[in-house]
């Protein structure tokens, strides 16, 4: 028998598939339902808040508040990329790139030891500017 509240719906199925298709971006829930609506999915947006919810508790996504304290934002990624030991956010864009470099541990370790923090891996999120985004405002710099 299912646990209580944890059935699954045909309109889960769709927020789901939804979601696949913006894979490694953070996005509100509004812009969630923006994706929806241009696929043609008429679904409430309480519906795509508990979905979203309940995936974070399920660890299938990523939930971010933002750096503002607005709205928060959600991504779907992959198990292996959601358990990398660090993440990097861009706040141009909302991309998630998983980061896995040689250079975190040490980075880990210099917190605990000169700090007295240590911090949680699976949580451990530096947000910052992508490639495009930098390049972006370049290019409107020089305009």
């Amino acid at each position: 028998m299912a646990e209580r509240g944890r059935y699954k719906t045909k309109q889960q199925d769709i927020i789901l598939d939804c979601l696949k298709k913006q894979k490694l971006r953070f996005l509100t829930v509004e812009q969630f339902m923006d994706c929806l609506r241009e696929d043609g999915v008429a679904v409430g947006q309480t519906t795509v808040y508990r979905v979203l919810e309940r995936l974070v508790d399920d660890g299938k996504m990523m939930k971010l508040p933002t750096e503002d304290g607005a709205k928060a934002r959600y991504c779907f990624a992959d198990e292996d990329d959601l358990s990398k030991p660090g993440k990097l956010v861009c706040l141009g864009c909302g991309r998630f790139i998983p980061l896995e470099c040689s250079k975190m541990k040490e980075f880990l370790e210099h917190i605990y030891e000169e700090h007295g923090f240590e911090p949680d891996q699976q949580h451990t999120i530096l947000y910052g500017y992508c490639e495009c985004c930098k390049n972006r405002d370049k290019e409107r710099e020089t305009e």
